[in-house]
């Protein structure tokens, strides 16, 4: 299975500018208020009192006119007033959806069997049937707010204020009136309202509030700090990189929010055969009720069978429950500092039968340590110097390595010039009037330049000057905590193939991707390279599966964007990540990854049995309604108690 959505829907998605989907009227709050405060009333779904009491209040009655004695009008008349009470809402619902021009509704079909059937002299099935519809309608309204209870809690990372210097002094001002280069102050406990780099103070933050794990991070001046995130110990005063709609916490917020408008295609299945199946089951009960009896002369009992019918021509809870499965996980997933960009996504994880991993900073923590230095007419400090000033510009945990080793300064103290990074390959640059190389076997052969083989275990950075070769350092990246019992949970839920991609040499990979079994693994690759490996995997992947592609988001962006559903590890910080990936993990626990398919999954079965539940049930009632075997009664009770189960169901995610 490809791309659930286009290659322009999600470049849409990407900029946060969703492709426009009809909302769910059946659990939009808004429209409820709306409709609440133009009619003066509750709506059939609102929870509360004067949305429930005439639930309850008919009820009472049904129950209590059981025991009536009276026959013909008098029975007719008692029997109207709860069955007024019960359908005056859902009266109101279906003439405003019948002003907003949607036709087919679930409040009009049921209506309308309603009165078929008091009409027919069904009192006390017509009274169960608006009762019960309202009963679906309360649990649906309660299980929405069940569902999106961790999506509407997200808006509270956000700080409504923020302490930004003036002229004037320190005005308390919305975070939306603070401009790029102002300095706010952040008192201890507060939540930090604006992404922004620290000029004064020292403290801890916690990032639990985005990153689900309670990690304190201690953080002095020059350190970046985002929105979202709790000053913790110490104020601190920052100066502000990214306006408040750009910055992390309203980013993820807007984003979670926006999630439910890129469907799932189990979503838009059902809705697309709700869209056939409805009409259809309105067409039976329209020929039982004037077709057949012209042949058949039987109008009572043809019109009770196009009443049972109608009752089952709109399993709408089916629809709301596949939404609310997905919406669900979204937000269960946010707790856990899993942000998902759309259903479409859950979806193609619980879908992944192929996963596909970078090396560096995913499978190994990225924090690479020199094992030992190999120079050649030189001192060790001479070649790591040198080699640490070809490296002072690129962003490569390798580079970061070599300059923490001799000194971030003295890296910047060389005259570096004409620096080009190959990728794959390493760096060159003209180091003081020196050409220099630093990189791996190929880069130096590619200038004619030999190297020695090393003599220990380890990645091996050649350096030559001038083309001269000048020695090699060997360095070491480690395996991340819990990847191994990780990627074997992966296994356990239903991931097949485990693929490695990495630009280090064979060496050094092939030893990490036999201990962490891997099904494959591809080696000293050039970007192009890896580009190729996830074609090939996505050429032969199968008709019902897909590929996701585990990396930081920065480095691998292309390949995020090629692969059915990409996972960005250590989003918090990355604005690539932000744009690229489907799926940003905020930390780099790579233990996450295993919960998160484990939501997917859950919320994909939940839907197909929701699904599968609405329609089959559904189907065998009209059937044998229509064919006379099933009773009003028992049609009635069927129909809403499959509806109450798919919702009831919808709630085992936790």
């Amino acid at each position: 299975m490809g791309k659930h959505v286009s290659e322009q829907s999600r470049h849409l998605k990407t900029k946060d500018e969703p492709q426009e989907f009809p909302e769910i009227d059946e659990i939009d709050e808004e429209s409820r208020g709306a409709k609440k405060a133009k009619r003066g009333f509750a709506d059939c779904g609102s929870i509360s009192f004067g949305g429930i009491a005439p639930v309850v209040f008919a009820a009472v009655l049904l129950a209590a006119l059981s025991f009536l004695l009276a026959e013909g009008w008098m029975k007719c008349v008692a029997f109207l007033i709860p069955f007024v009470i019960a359908g005056f809402a859902i009266l109101m619902d279906a003439i405003d959806k019948l002003i907003d021009q949607k036709y087919f509704e679930a409040e009009q079909i049921t209506l309308i069997a309603a009165i078929a059937m008091f009409a027919l002299g069904f009192y006390t099935e017509a009274v169960l049937l608006l009762i019960l519809f309202r009963a679906v309608r309360l649990l649906e309204t309660f299980v929405s707010e069940r569902c999106g209870a961790a999506l509407k809690a997200l808006p509270e990372i956000k700080p409504d204020t923020a302490n930004v210097e003036t002229a004037e002094g320190v005005l308390n001002v919305e975070p939306d009136y603070v401009n790029v280069g102002d300095i706010i102050q952040v008192p201890a406990g507060e939540r930090i309202p604006l992404d922004g780099i620290i000029v004064e103070g020292v403290t801890t933050v916690d990032t639990s509030a985005i990153s689900g794990q309670a990690r304190p991070w201690d953080v002095a001046a020059g350190y970046k700090v985002y929105s979202g995130c709790t000053n913790v110990t110490a104020p601190i005063r920052v100066r502000v990189t990214k306006s408040f709609e750009q910055s992390t916490a309203a980013r993820l917020v807007r984003m979670s929010e926006k999630a439910a408008q890129f469907r799932s295609s189990q979503e838009s299945f059902i809705r697309k055969f709700i869209s056939v199946y409805t009409p259809s089951m309105l067409a039976l009960a329209l020929v039982l009720a004037v077709v057949v009896p012209m042949f058949n002369a039987e109008w009572l009992e043809m019109l009770r069978r196009a009443a049972i019918v109608l009752i089952c021509a709109c399993p709408s809870a089916a629809v709301i429950s596949v939404s609310l499965a997905y919406i669900k996980s979204i937000g269960a997933a946010a707790k856990l500092g899993i942000f998902v960009k759309g259903e479409d996504c859950i979806e193609s994880m619980a879908m992944a039968e192929t996963m596909v991993f970078d090396k560096t900073g995913t499978i190994t923590e990225g924090r690479y340590v020199i094992t030992d230095v190999f120079p050649v007419n030189m001192t060790e400090r001479e070649l790591l110097t040198i080699a640490a000033s070809a490296e002072v510009f690129s962003r490569h945990p390798i580079a970061y390595a070599l300059r923490e080793a001799v000194g971030i300064r003295s890296a910047k103290d060389m005259k570096v010039t004409q620096v080009e990074e190959i990728p794959g390959r390493g760096v060159s640059a003209i180091v003081g009037d020196e050409l220099v190389y630093v990189g791996n076997t190929a880069l130096l052969e590619e200038h004619g330049i030999s190297c020695e083989l090393p003599s220990r275990s380890g990645a091996a950075i050649h350096v030559a000057i001038d083309g001269k070769y000048c020695g090699h350092i060997l360095v070491a990246d480690r395996i991340r905590s819990g990847a191994f019992d990780s990627l074997e949970s992966l296994r356990v839920q239903g991931i097949k193939k485990m693929v490695l991609l990495t630009g280090d040499v064979l060496s050094v990979a092939r030893p990490l991707a036999s201990k962490l079994n891997f099904d494959m693994l591809r080696a000293e690759l050039k970007p192009e390279d890896k580009l190729s490996a996830l074609a090939y995997l996505m050429s032969n992947k199968g008709s019902k599966s897909s590929v996701a592609f585990v990396g930081d988001g920065y480095n691998d962006r292309a390949l995020m964007e090629r692969v059915d559903v990409g996972i960005a590890m250590g989003a918090l910080g990355s604005e690539a990540a932000f744009v690229s990936a489907d799926v940003l993990v905020m930390d780099r626990d790579i233990r996450k990854l295993p919960k998160a398919i484990g939501i997917s999954k859950l919320a994909s079965h939940i839907s197909l049995e929701n699904i599968a539940a609405g329609i089959c049930v559904n189907i065998a009632a009209a059937v044998l309604g229509a064919a006379g075997i099933l009773s009003v009664t028992a049609a009635v009770i069927v129909c809403f108690a499959v509806s109450a189960a798919v919702l009831i169901n919808t709630l085992r995610l936790k």
